[in-house]
């Protein structure tokens, strides 16, 4: 299953990572169904201060424990 992260922020940035190989028309659908979520009554000036950060996932991330400073052993994760 391929699968797209999706977060949004209070400043209205959307950060989108998606799956390496994904195509332009999979994002823009993608697009769509983010902003009716966001703002399902949404019209064009309502949405027009959206910004879209999109990214491809990496293949590695690495959990850094922010207390220690110290990368978290053994807990890299796929994404």
């Amino acid at each position: 299953m391929r699968t797209a992260e999706i977060h949004y922020g209070e400043n209205g940035h959307v950060d989108v990572a998606v799956p390496k190989g994904t195509k332009l028309e999979d994002i823009t659908k993608l697009q769509s169904m983010v902003i009716k979520q966001i703002n399902p009554r949404g019209c064009q000036a309502c949405l027009s201060g959206v910004h879209f950060n999109i990214r491809e996932k990496l293949e590695e991330v690495i959990r850094v424990d922010l207390d220690k400073m110290a990368v978290i052993k053994n807990v890299a994760a796929q994404h």
